[in-house]
């Protein structure tokens, strides 16, 4: 492989996070809450892919292709072959994983070589192995320029691993020349990766370790990089939980203050009792914060300190809403001691809540998580492959139902939370909270 011509890498982006359930399509997909969602997370561009960019050196041409799942496997792979690639990286979470092997085998068939790296390459990579050239596990920034530098020189293993964790200081600033002319709706910067919790449905955790954090001057430069193609942008942070670190949030919050962002994080409730930082959080253009509730018939394990009482929860929801800052309430719908009653109760208590947004998805057991090990064990999993790992598919026998009783509550509580009455009444409430912070500022 030792050759001084320009080499062609083509990087692959696969979320594979969509709704294929046609009853869930026919009851919920059309509406309004759950639509507006969706489209926001499929306009995210792939932030991990394009920080890769900015570590390939010289004598690559680098290409991105992003695939959501809707185009037949064979579109997909002609816009893949089109960039003309030596080499293909995929990074995929786990249901698109199985669509990702598809395509690496028929890219290896015409002498690509296909990696394949992520979150779900790093938490099961002997499910990936059978299918692509190599698998990086671990952080990326750490592992791929080696893997490259293998690749040219002929020496490329089968698993290729990070060490230990990165430093998140010696993380690039995303190469976002590879989007081109085209200008996303949302942007996505990563502040801090890992969690101090361990819960038990998130791999993230278990994967990525406890909280590391760039510095203030990245995270400047950063949003420096994003208003330059886009002023006054609006920005999801993919952290994992922003402000779980012991960091000082407040250099982070004036660089977004200062860009005149709109933007929208995940956290858990316990940040309701620092009023201080709410205010300075909404000052700084927060339009919502997703506060995982869980569930109100189980606690996690794992948790930490981020375990408390259901109306504990709800009550600091309230307050993070009183600062001026819109909580998207998040419950995971299946777990231990749920029934069919339960979740009932569940659509009944959202008819009422006080939540600007809802997001309700099923319990998902991904592979790296403790939850995962344990269906496994029990012989709890459902048969079938990855491509079901949806967060909106049953993929495992319930306690106290069947998985098909679970399948018809879930669509039922779905129509019932986000039918058109109820996303007008929370769009009422966004509209106080907004209307809160305006005065703010």
């Amino acid at each position: 492989m030792r050759s001084d011509r320009v080499r062609r890498l083509t990087l692959v982006s696969m979320s594979g996070l969509r709704v294929v359930d046609p009853d869930l399509l026919r009851r919920g997909l059309s509406f309004p809450g759950l639509r507006k969602r969706a489209n926001a997370i499929a306009s995210l561009p792939p932030l991990g892919l394009l920080t890769l960019a900015a570590t390939v050196g010289d004598g690559w041409d680098v290409s991105l292709v992003q695939d959501d799942g809707g185009l037949p496997l064979d579109q997909t792979l002609e816009q893949i072959m089109a960039t003309n690639p030596d080499v293909v990286a995929f990074s995929s979470l786990t249901p698109a994983v199985n669509r990702a092997a598809l395509l690496s085998n028929r890219l290896r068939s015409r002498s690509v070589t296909t990696v394949i790296g992520g979150l779900h390459a790093t938490a099961a990579p002997e499910t990936c192995v059978d299918h692509f050239d190599a698998v990086a596990v671990g952080d990326g920034e750490r592992i791929f320029p080696k893997l490259l530098s293998d690749w040219r020189e002929g020496r490329l293993k089968q698993f290729v691993r990070a060490d230990e964790p990165i430093a998140m200081t010696e993380s690039p600033v995303p190469d976002w020349s590879l989007l081109g002319d085209a200008t996303p709706p949302r942007y996505a910067m990563q502040t801090m990766r890992g969690c101090p919790w361990a819960c038990s449905f998130c791999a993230a955790s278990r994967m990525l370790g406890p909280p590391r954090t760039k510095s203030d001057r990245q995270i400047e430069l950063e949003v420096e990089a994003i208003t330059a193609n886009h002023m006054r942008p609006w920005i999801e942070l993919a952290d994992d939980n922003t402000f779980a670190s012991d960091r000082d949030h407040g250099p982070m919050l004036e660089s977004l203050r200062r860009a005149r962002a709109k933007w929208f994080t995940e956290s858990d409730w316990r940040i309701a009792d620092r009023p201080e930082l709410l205010k300075a959080i909404a000052r700084s253009g927060c339009r919502q914060i997703l506060i995982g509730l869980e569930s109100t018939v189980f606690r996690y394990p794992g948790m930490g300190r981020k375990t408390a009482g259901f109306q504990r929860m709800v009550d600091a929801a309230l307050a993070i809403q009183e600062a001026g800052i819109v909580v998207n309430a998040c419950f995971i719908v299946g777990a231990d001691g749920e029934t069919r009653q339960s979740i009932e109760r569940l659509g009944d208590f959202l008819e009422t809540a006080p939540f600007g947004e809802v997001q309700l998805t099923l319990q998902t057991p991904f592979p790296g998580t403790s939850m995962y090990r344990s269906l496994r064990q029990s012989g709890r999993l459902l048969e079938g492959d990855f491509s079901r790992y949806t967060l909106f598919d049953v993929v495992y026998h319930p306690d106290l139902m069947t998985a098909d009783e679970l399948r018809s509550a879930f669509a039922d509580v779905i129509s019932q939370v986000f039918r058109p009455a109820m996303h007008a009444r929370r769009s009422k409430i966004i509209q106080s909270v907004r209307s809160f912070v305006r005065k703010l500022t």
